[in-house]
């Protein structure tokens, strides 16, 4: 039965994060619940990418609990970022297929990017005729973790530097409820030269962050604790966390479901 509404869910970035994303798939798809359009940045553009294609959530969890480092970094010869991340197009084109166009996913998806000549976000499809995987790649390029991608001019780098949360644009390209799905961490002092850099992003982003809450009607908020983003082995605990966050943001807005499904 198709949704009341067209249904929008937009994914935040947050590297090992982003695994609470399947979970809150998973509760949405307990009550029924499917949307019509997903929007990612960074970790959630390459789970959005694996659920838009139609690709089980069983099978998500799975391929989740199997990623390691070693799949998504690449060694560099440049000096603008430690590693490369040409091994995330590869994993996406591997288990979407080589060649996979955003027109060929089941379900609309968008993925935002930044580019750093202009300075300014991208969000991809720009046609939808575009392939898949260089965009997702390129939205989960941190800087000064990965080198920036090239896509003819562009010089694309991680969408989180503009775009936290890419609620507003599911709204621009026509979503009538948006679901914004995202985390809050313990404050505790950052652990390493990433950390600073990305405790640095998330405080320049606040005001972003806040604007693109303000643009959902349906907030879920994962609570990490003490949890590092870069254990990428915690992935069956991450995703219980999104799952029950998910459910409890449900239980909460009852009403809300009834104008849904």
């Amino acid at each position: 039965m198709p949704n009341k509404k067209r249904i929008g869910i937009a994914l935040a970035g947050g590297v090992g994060y982003c695994m609470t994303h399947i979970g809150v798939f998973q509760a949405l798809e307990n009550v029924g619940i499917k949307p019509d359009m997903i929007a990612g940045t960074s970790g959630g553009a390459l789970i959005g990418a694996l659920y838009a294609s139609g690709i089980r959530l069983d099978r998500i969890e799975e391929i989740a609990k199997g990623i390691k480092w070693s799949k998504l970094m690449g060694a560099t010869l440049f000096f603008k970022g430690l590693a490369n991340s040409e091994p995330i197009e590869e994993l996406v084109e591997e288990l979407l297929g080589k060649g996979r166009r955003f027109a060929d996913l089941g379900t609309e998806f968008l993925v935002s990017t930044v580019d750093l000549v202009t300075e300014r976000k991208i969000i991809y499809p720009e046609q939808p005729s575009q392939t898949l995987a260089r965009p997702v790649r390129a939205s989960c390029s941190l800087p000064m973790i990965f080198t920036p991608v090239k896509d003819g001019e562009r010089l694309l780098v991680d969408g989180g530097m503009l775009v936290p949360l890419p609620t507003r644009e599911l709204r621009e390209r026509g979503a009538e409820f948006v679901i914004g799905a995202n985390f809050k961490v313990a404050r505790d002092e950052p652990r390493n030269l990433f950390d600073v850099a990305l405790r640095t992003l998330n405080i320049s982003n606040q005001e972003r962050l806040e604007a693109s809450l303000a643009a959902a009607d349906l907030h879920i908020e994962s609570h990490i604790g003490q949890g590092s983003r870069w254990d990428l082995a915690a992935a069956v605990d991450l995703i219980k966390v999104g799952r029950m966050a998910a459910e409890d943001a449900l239980a909460k807005h009852r009403d809300l479901l009834r104008e849904l499904v």
